[in-house]
This record gives structure tokens, sequence and C-alpha cells, in this order.
């Protein structure tokens, strides 16, 4: 599988968050995310592609820990209590799925 996006296009954009040593794997597991709610039958402008691949690396790699189902959060209520709060897989995966709508630039993607 060719890349979509390659590390001197991906540093060449802001924020930069994976390491060198790890945005091939990262890059790979975003382009298979992608191709989850883009169809091959969707004509997607190439820069909306390549934004939408950036932008789920950044996602993916900022979020390892709660994609795996193991993220928590901490909340500070005023200073006066703290508490923990766990954000769920499921959450995580709707909301890469928004991004991804949102970087190609339809809302009924998901309606084919």
């Amino acid at each position: 599988m060719s890349q979509i996006i390659g590390w001197e296009y991906y540093v060449s954009h802001f924020p930069v968050v994976i390491p060198e040593s790890q945005f091939e794997a990262v890059e790979q597991q975003a382009e298979i995310e992608y191709r989850k709610v883009v169809g091959e039958y969707m004509e997607i402008d190439p820069a909306d592609e390549k934004n939408a691949v950036f932008q789920i690396c950044n996602f993916l790699y900022t979020n390892q820990a709660g994609m795996s189902g193991k993220a928590v959060s901490s909340v500070n209520n005023n200073g006066y209590v703290e508490s923990y709060s766990l954000q769920s897989k499921e959450q995580l995966s709707d909301a890469l799925r928004e991004l991804i709508y949102d970087c190609i630039g339809t809302r009924l993607a998901g309606v084919f």
C-alpha cells in the first residue's frame, strides 16, 4: 500500500506530534481508519485526503491509550475534589469518524 502522506509532508505541516521512528506505523493505521469511513465510490479532493490522514495521524498518536480502551482523565471540581472519568473507546471512535467527515468536507458520507 502506498502512503497517502509521507514523513516530508507530515513535518511540513503544523502540528507535528509523532516521532519519525513511529510515523510509518501510525500513518498506516490512519489510512486504515480513513478507508473504514471513506468508500472507494467517494470522490475526495487529494488535498482533503492528505489533510484527513494528517489529522488522523495526530489523533491516533495523541489518543493511543484511549483507543486501546485504557484512557483515564482526571477531572478537577473547582479545586476541592478530584475524580476520574473514563473516555471510552467508542467515544474516541465516534470523534475520529467526525474528524474524518470534517476533513473531507461532507457530513453525509455515512448515509450512503
